[in-house]
Formats: structure tokens, C-alpha cells, sequence
């Protein structure tokens, strides 16, 4: 029996978000716990009644079948005693006892990564601060991490996808689930630079409770996170608090004092979080901390707002397919929404999304507020 199926099983049987740290120092291994009867498992005292409740109930065929699924798809799962685990992760208390992978983690560990987070629905200035940023950290040699969600997450790693970078999605439901499939194409894109990863069984879907529990291994893989616009109560700041629990580095950039989706960014600053305008800002921080790793690029806000301004106006369409020309040449001074572009092209929906994702990530257009799309 492959070793790795009793690292799935324990995972199945403790369920998403369970702090482990404390049950594997207690054993020496998953297949340990598994070999144990349950009155070894009671007196050990180190699982919760509904732990063993469903430790009981987990089959080791269960874990097999996760197991097949991957390398039916060719998909990877490491545990935590893999040298590919991300090593700062394995520090915290609740880190995943296996990561499923699509992708691959190897940059991880001699890399410093840095978490870009934020709201779903941004202004076009939080989306173009947050691209500029991952750009430049990746750029400059850091893996670019985040929830490969829309609005800033999509944005932080397109930035990183276009400086040629590396970036990891951390997702809240399974790989292989049918979920925002809107950002599939970014998805595949960044499983070819770096990885998407779950905690979660492949197919698992998501809920309001999955994306919570995936914040920590945003921040836990991180060592530190950057919250790009967000209100009061959204899972950035979620994100930003399970950084401080775990001993990371928060920052953020400030935003409009009257304006609501602002406030979580600009409470993290008031309550000691770093302000950042530039990636520099970053970078001044962990340059010295890490030599060697982080490349000094002298980028500054101003070098920033010409390069946008540079970008306005239409782009070749030499490289594009007929499809993306056909999608491109219909923009205008105006932001589009997919519904619109599908209704001018006679394109299905759902091809005009991976080619409006792909048109993102080439630097012909840009997300705008409210799901629209713009020129650069």
C-alpha cells in the first residue's frame, strides 16, 4: 500500500482546517494512527470525540480513490513529510496534513513568497495597483500567492503571469470543480508557471465555509500579505489576521477614508500593518533579509502611471486568433461586460470568457469594476 494513502486518509478523517500539529507529535506517523486501535487513539488524548468518531468511519478505500483520482488526472498529492511541502507551512498549527497539487511546488521553498489579496469587486485602480505590484515582486524574483478568486486575486496573478514569473492559487473547493468557470483559463495558465493547490479532495466543492479555511494557507505559505483594497468584513482581512496569528509580515495599501470597501486596508494600517504604495516598498523590506533572493528594480508610482498611460491605445492583433480579434475589436472607449461581447461576436458565453481571460493575461485588456472589461 502506497504510503502517501494513509496521509489522505487522516486528512479525510480530520477534515479541512483541523489542527494536527499536536496529534502528529503524538504519533509517528499517519499509518500509525490508522494501525492504533480506538482505545489507544481515546487515551492518547489528542483527538476530539467527533475526530474519532470519523476515524472510525474513514476507509482506507475512501483515501485510495482520492489517490487514484490524481493520477488519473495528473495531478499531485504531498503530504507533510515531502520535501516539496512548503516548509513555512508545515510551522503553523493547522497546516493541511496533504496538499493537492496541479502544477508544481518546487519554487516554494527557495523562494520568498508573497500573499496579494483583496476584494472581488475592486475599483480599476485596485486592479491596476495590485497587477503592478505582483508584476514587479515577481519581477524581481518573488512566487506571487493568492486565492485565485476574481477581482484582486485574478489580478495578482495575471501580474505575476506577465512579468514571467511564478504564482501559486489556493483554492476553496477541490481541484477538478466546476467553480468560477469564468477563471478556468487563468487557472490552467498558472498551473504552467507555478501551481494550483487544495486541501480539499479533489471534485470537493466549495462553500461559505471553504474559502475561510483556505485563507491560513494563503498566508501560512507567505511570509508576508498584502491586502489590495478590502471592507470590513471580507475574507481579506481574514486572510490578514490568520498573517498575524501565524507571525507574517501584513501590508496594504491605503484607500479613500469615506469610501466602505477601503476600510479593512486602511484599518490593518492604522492598527500597525505596513502602508505600501510600490513594490519597492516590499522590497525594501526583504532585500536585506534575504539576499540573493529579491532583485533591487528602482520601480517608483510615477514609472507606473506612464506605463499605464503608454498603454491606452489599441495593441497588434498579429498574435491573436480570429475568435480573439473578433472579441477585441470590440472594444472601445466604453468597458464591456462577457454578456455584451458574446451578443456582438455571436460567440458562446462561455468561449468568450476564456478568450476575454486570455486577452487579460496578454495585456490587451483589463478587469473593471462590476464583472466589465476594458482597454489597457
Amino acid at each position: 500500500m502506497n504510503s502517501k494513502v494513509y496521509s489522505i486518509w487522516l486528512s479525510l478523517a480530520l477534515g479541512a482546517g483541523a489542527r494536527c500539529t499536536e496529534i502528529l507529535s503524538a504519533f509517528d506517523s499517519a499509518r500509525e494512527i490508522y494501525d492504533s486501535d480506538m482505545q489507544t487513539l481515546r487515551l492518547s488524548g489528542v483527538f476530539t470525540q467527533r475526530q474519532l468518531e470519523k476515524i472510525e468511519k474513514t476507509k482506507l478505500q475512501d483515501a485510495a480513490v482520492q489517490l487514484g483520482t490524481c493520477e488519473k488526472n495528473g495531478w499531485q498529492c504531498i503530504d507533510f513529510k515531502d520535501g516539496e511541502y512548503p516548509a513555512l507551512l508545515r510551522r503553523t498549527a493547522d497546516f493541511p496534513v496533504v496538499l493537492y497539487i496541479n502544477g508544481s511546488l518546487d519554487c516554494v521553498n527557495d523562494s520568498l513568497c508573497f500573499g496579494i489579496v483583496g476584494t472581488r469587486n475592486p475599483s480599476a485602480d485596485s486592479v491596476k495597483t495590485a497587477m503592478s505590484i505582483s508584476a514587479q515582486l515577481a519581477d524581481a524574483g518573488a512566487v506571487i500567492v493568492s486565492g485565485g478568486a476574481l477581482g484582486i486575486d485574478s489580478a495578482a496573478h495575471q501580474g505575476a503571469l506577465k512579468a514571467g514569473g511564478k504564482t501559486i492559487a489556493v483554492l476553496g473547493c477541490g481541484l477538478g470543480t466546476r467553480y468560477l468557470m469564468q477563471s478556468a483559463y487563468l487557472r490552467e495558465e498558472i498551473s504552467k508557471s507555478g501551481a494550483v493547490i487544495s486541501e480539499f479532495p479533489p471534485f470537493a466543492p466549495a462553500s461559505k465555509t471553504t474559502f475561510p479555511i483556505r485563507n491560513r494557507i494563503i498566508s501560512g505559505i507567505s511570509t508576508g500579505v498584502l491586502v489590495v483594497e478590502a471592507g470590513e468584513k471580507s475574507g481579506s482581512i481574514i486572510t490578514a489576521n490568520c498573517a498575524m496569528l501565524q507571525g507574517r509580515d501584513v501590508f496594504a495599501v491605503p484607500g479613500n477614508i469615506v469610501t466602505s470597501s477601503y476600510v479593512g486596508a486602511n484599518r490593518l494600517i492604522r492598527d500597525g500593518a505596513t502602508a505600501v504604495t510600490c513594490a519597492q516598498d516590499i522590497i525594501d523590506e526583504y532585500e536585506s533579509l534575504y539576499p540573493g533572493k529579491l532583485k533591487r528594480k528602482g520601480f517608483s508610482p510615477a514609472a507606473d502611471n506612464r506605463s499605464a498611460q503608454a498603454k491606452t491605445v489599441k495593441k497588434s492583433t498579429a498574435l491573436l486568433s480570429e475568435k480573439e480579434k473578433a472579441v477585441y475589436e470590440k472594444f472601445g472607449s466604453e468597458p464591456l461586460y462577457p454578456g455584451d461581447v458574446a451578443a456582438m461576436t455571436g460567440i458562446d458565453l462561455g468561449e468568450v470568457n476564456v478568450i476575454l481571460t486570455s486577452l487579460e493575461i496578454n495585456d490587451y485588456i483589463i478587469s473593471a469594476p462590476g464583472g466589465r472589461f476594458t482597454l489597457i
